[in-house]
This record gives structure tokens, sequence and C-alpha cells, in this order.
């Protein structure tokens, strides 16, 4: 079961770790208005996670038939699941805002995305963290992320509704709007994402 365990803590970091540069690459491709350029590597680099998530899944559910783990190890497994979904989604949302952004660009509308650019080092950050601690298991540097998620919810709506009352520009005020939620959900996940850090280390999950 060790051998089983080691392959499949070396698939989520490894789907972590693309997840991340899926996630830079695209929203440096937006501030950058190269969109329409990046679009394929960063979808690329969407369906190999989809391809590792399959294999994450798989694996973990032959280690629960072949083995019946118990206590943390079972938690790691079933963490494992959790955690593949997180990291597929965090390079599917950076995906859809990116290709949101494409579409703009192809029509010749130009936008200047600063909600976008404003939040996304926030994720950024959040989703690092999410990952660091989950490198280290480290439930202080988890919980540090999962209580900066009312920060990005705040922001999120106060964008929102700015971008609601001072946006002329429709197809501008529609493609940032569809942005920064694709980034708070993003958020979201790296939260999920220290909340399962928490669960293996703790057996609980946070309140």
């Amino acid at each position: 079961m060790e051998i089983g365990l080691k392959e499949l803590d070396n698939q989520i970091m490894k789907m972590a770790e693309l997840s991340k540069r899926a996630f830079e690459l695209s929203t440096n491709a937006i501030e950058e208005r190269r969109a329409s350029e990046l679009r394929d590597e960063v979808k690329e680099m969407v369906g190999k996670l989809g391809q590792l998530r399959e294999e994450v899944n798989e694996l973990a559910l032959e280690i629960i038939a072949r083995y019946q783990p118990v206590a943390k190890d079972l938690r790691k497994v079933k963490a494992s699941l959790e955690l593949s979904y997180a990291f597929f989604r965090f390079a599917r949302y950076a995906y859809d805002a990116l290709s949101a952004f494409a579409r703009l660009e192809s029509l010749g509308v130009k936008c200047e995305p600063k909600h976008f650019a404003s939040l996304a080092p926030i994720v950024k950050s959040m989703i690092e963290g999410s990952i660091d601690a989950l490198k280290n298991m480290d439930v202080l540097k988890a919980m540090k992320i999962i209580t900066k998620d009312d920060e990005v919810d705040e922001t999120y709506h106060s964008m929102l509704m700015d971008i609601i009352k001072n946006y002329e520009n429709v197809p501008c005020a529609v493609v940032e709007a569809l942005s920064i939620k694709f980034l708070e959900r993003a958020a979201d996940h790296s939260v999920q994402v220290a909340s399962q850090v928490v669960f293996v280390v703790e057996g609980r999950y946070p309140e």
C-alpha cells in the first residue's frame, strides 16, 4: 500500500504544479492582451489535468479496494479525490476567463481588465499557499488560506457592483464580470485544498 500511496502523492503534486502554471499563464495572458495567442496552450494543459484526474481517481479506488486503508491513510486517499478535482478546476476556471477575453480580442474589442488584474494576484497567492500547505502538511498555513475566503468574497461583490454601476461598454462589463467570478470560484477551491490538509492531518474539517 505504501507504494500506491506514494504514487498517489506524486500524481497529486504533479496536478498541483500543472494547475498553478495554467492559472499563471492564463492570468498573465489576459493582462498582456495575449489571450488568443495562448488559449490553445492552456487548453492543452486543462486536457492533461483531466487525464491526470482520471488516473488519480482510478488509483485511489484501487488502493481502497485492494488494501482497505484505515485512519490517516484512508483520509489521504479520500482527500486525493477532492484535491484532483480542485486542481482541475483551478486550470479550468483560468481557461474559461482566458477564453472570454480571447473572444473579445477576436471581435476587435479592447478592454482594460482592471478588476481582473486586481483580484488575480490575491487568488494566485491563495492557490500557491494552499499547494505549499499541502506539500508540507502545514495546518497553520492551511488555516491562513481558509481565513482569506471572506475577504475574496467581499472584494468580488464590491467589484461586481462597480461593474454594474459604472461600465458603459457592455461586452467589457460582461467579460469582466464573468472573469472575476471565475477567480472567486478558484479561490473557493484553494480553500477546499487547504481544508483537505486539515482533514488529513487532524481527522476533521475546519469549521
